[in-house]
């Protein structure tokens, strides 16, 4: 084998809980991940040594060169790759899609190279790149602890979610900064299920970006709004599909995404 093609799913945060900031400068969360039916779509083929990323739009400090760089070393593998990316998880928009980009490539080329690396490995490693990627390399549905990296696999409920994309992007490093000191009691798995979930970004989020504000107020017609990770992507959740393709021609701006029980990626690594 010396290609391959894998599809990079996005996230949905059911819950963000932030609780605590850590020595080490990261914060400790409580989140609920979903995968939804978009998709990146990545291609690798094998070359000598040469490392070439493909993009329609080049990204600043890519995490799929990083996801590579950091396999070379921790292997010393002296392979090389051509990857094409294509985009379709939009930036800064609390989906996740550089955090799947990286964890796709870290999967693929531990096929592609035949690095035997185990999944605990990959898990393990992944946590350098984004607090995010532990759960691509995961692969299932998953309450959150820790980073995000202490991962439990929760039971799949098929949900489809209207979301609503907005331009806004928000910084991932600028939403944790504007986190107050002071944060709520640590909520259980249980809890979110008996009480609901929320995000601790919705309020700052809301208070500082007007579109979304106004979005969230829309979106209050047909359900509960929520906020996918730091921004800038809103979704409302239905437990049926007729139900979400109404709401959905209300809001014909929204796109209609279905919740996955696993990652197209564990076939790869399972």
């Amino acid at each position: 084998m010396n290609k391959i093609s894998v599809k990079a799913p996005a996230k949905l945060n059911l819950h963000l809980q932030v609780i605590a900031k850590r020595n080490d400068g990261f914060h400790d969360l409580r989140t609920l991940f979903t995968f939804i039916n978009l998709y990146d779509q990545l291609a690798f083929e094998e070359s000598e040594e040469e490392i070439q990323l493909k993009e329609l739009e080049p990204i600043s400090d890519n995490l799929v060169l990083k996801a590579v760089d950091l396999l070379k070393k921790r292997t010393n593998c002296n392979k090389g790759v051509k990857i094409a990316l294509q985009k379709h998880i939009p930036l800064q928009k609390g989906l996740g899609g550089g955090s799947s980009d990286a964890a796709a490539t870290l999967i693929a080329l531990n096929k592609l190279w035949n690095l035997r690396l185990t999944q605990t490995e990959l898990l393990d490693m992944s946590l350098e790149l984004g607090s995010d990627v532990p759960f691509f390399i995961f692969g299932h549905n998953a309450w959150a602890e820790g980073r995000g990296e202490i991962l439990s696999k929760v039971d799949f409920h098929e949900e489809w979610h209207l979301l609503y994309m907005p331009e806004t992007k928000i910084s991932t490093k600028k939403a944790f900064e504007s986190l107050p000191s002071n944060f709520s009691k640590p909520y259980t798995y249980e809890e979110y299920f008996s009480k609901g979930g929320f995000n601790s970004f919705e309020k700052w989020v809301r208070n500082s970006y007007e579109e979304i504000d106004e979005i969230f107020v829309k979106l209050e017609n047909i359900g509960k709004p929520r906020l996918s990770g730091t921004g800038s992507s809103v979704f409302v959740s239905f437990s049926k599909l007729v139900e979400a393709e109404s709401a959905k021609q209300k809001f014909p701006d929204c796109i209609l995404v279905k919740s996955l029980e696993h990652s197209p990626l564990t076939q790869i690594i399972e």
